[in-house]
């Protein structure tokens, strides 16, 4: 008897796993910055965590028909794209959108808008896409960053983007590293518990309004 592996049934990225990501909270990292509408980043998450996949197993009977079994094995989830950016804005609010994707330039698994005071850095109003409409959201708690106003040490550190210079923060349990030099949020690179964020790419324009278009 031969067991012969022949396909793999992944976990599909849930609800869930999602709000994993976007509920990073690093609001002690430094004040509010001054977004500017246009701006984006893009990031890569990767989970350190691992999670129980079903296998699907042929069993093959000599002269006889073959049986099925599932069994189960432990593998890491594959990583999540995040892109946050700044699409609409006023003197007083701007609205930073949060959209994430299972690859780079996949459909988007979430839609979020977070509508946020310039002054406090505190959220007005959050709504995610639904399939029948938008609903209201916990915000992320997410906020864009300035180097200038981070307490750390200057360290150089490399991304899938690049190589940055930036402000490393040790706020235990994570580490994060701030950048002026990056669009929208300032963030080059964050580590978690649960597993880090990395800058994949970035820009000072373009930012597309997924809930307007």
């Amino acid at each position: 008897m031969m067991n012969r592996r022949i396909a793999a049934l992944r976990v599909a990225v849930t609800g869930c796993a999602v709000l994993v990501v976007l509920g990073l909270s690093l609001a002690p990292a430094a004040a509010p910055a001054d977004p500017v509408v246009g701006t984006w980043a893009t990031y890569q998450w990767t989970s350190a965590l691992r999670e129980e996949i079903p296998v699907l197993v042929q069993q093959e009977q000599p002269g006889g028909p073959s049986t099925w079994s599932v069994t189960k094995e432990s593998a890491a989830p594959p990583p999540l794209f995040v892109t946050y950016s700044i699409v609409r804005g006023d003197a007083r609010t701007y609205v930073l959108q949060i959209v994430t994707r299972q690859t780079l330039e996949g459909p988007a698994l979430a839609v979020t808008q977070t509508t946020v005071d310039r002054q406090s850095g505190k959220a007005v109003k959050s709504v995610t896409q639904r399939p029948k409409g938008l609903i209201d959201t916990p915000d992320s708690g997410l906020r864009p960053f300035r180097q200038t106003a981070a307490t750390g040490a200057a360290e150089e550190i490399s991304v899938p983007a690049g190589r940055f210079p930036a402000m490393r923060v040790s706020l235990p349990p994570k580490t994060v590293w701030v950048s002026d030099a990056i669009p929208a949020m300032g963030l080059v690179k964050a580590t978690f518990p649960g597993g880090q964020l990395e800058l994949v790419k970035s820009g000072a324009s373009g930012a597309q309004d997924l809930l307007r278009s």
